[in-house]
């Protein structure tokens, strides 16, 4: 008889930085620009330019408990309920640390002479505006796909919902990412579930379905947690 799998842990605060940085990493790496940029140091340094707005995610989900690492630490996903009030934790903790950052920034440009760090400022977060609205748009389904998946949306049932999302990899490792998510549909989330995801690419569509998810509207897709798993 087969072991039951353990039901993941969250992960801690001192794993905040890995995960933003497993965030910035994967999103980069497969946005628009990401694909054109062949250099490893390049993709590090667009990728450490976005590290700071998913430094952001990671706290708001790690906070409440709701991020999850898998036991390689080079996957990750977030798997939270919807409207939880632990998620209350996660805002607040994501506002207090904009503004311990922001504080000593903001003395420092009245304390410099000049515009020279305003307008540096500025420049830098134009920049990183248009790199996150490019990470974070994803690609579209083709015409051809459109039309194949138009019979198979389903409108998401009602009940208890919880979202699974930022499932992210490290470029060029295993995919422990899809691990960790079977797993936690398997053990972490209560049975009877309905479990809302949002795929960033057509290919990650494609890999939901192959995991028994039902699309729904645009780049939506449901999952039933079943009362009995099937064995791994």
């Amino acid at each position: 008889m087969t072991a039951p799998t353990p039901s993941p842990r969250p992960a801690r605060w001192r794993d905040i930085p890995l995960a933003a940085w497993i965030l910035s990493r994967a999103f980069t790496n497969e946005s628009r620009v990401g694909r054109r940029i062949h250099s490893r140091r390049l993709a590090q340094l667009h990728a450490l330019a976005l590290t700071p707005f998913y430094l952001l995610i990671a706290i708001y989900s790690t906070v409440p408990g709701h991020l999850y690492l898998d036991p390689s630490r080079t996957g990750m996903a977030v798997a939270a309920p919807r409207r939880s009030l632990r998620s209350l934790a996660g805002g607040v903790a994501a506002i207090a640390f904009l503004v311990t950052v922001g504080l000593p920034l903001n003395l420092a440009s009245r304390l410099e002479p000049g515009y020279v760090l305003e307008l540096g400022a500025g420049v830098v977060a134009t920049l990183s505006a248009a790199l996150l609205f490019d990470a974070m748009i994803g690609r579209r389904h083709s015409r051809r796909d459109r039309k194949r998946l138009r019979p198979l949306r389903r409108k998401i049932p009602a009940g208890e919902r919880w979202d699974l999302m930022m499932l992210a990899q490290l470029p060029d490792t295993e995919p422990a990412a899809a691990r960790l998510a079977r797993t936690l549909l398997r053990t972490g989330i209560p049975p009877g579930v309905v479990v809302t995801a949002v795929a960033h690419s057509a290919e990650l569509h494609t890999k939901y379905m192959r995991h028994g998810f039902t699309p729904a509207r645009g780049r939506q897709l449901f999952y039933i947690v079943p009362t009995h798993h099937p064995a791994p």
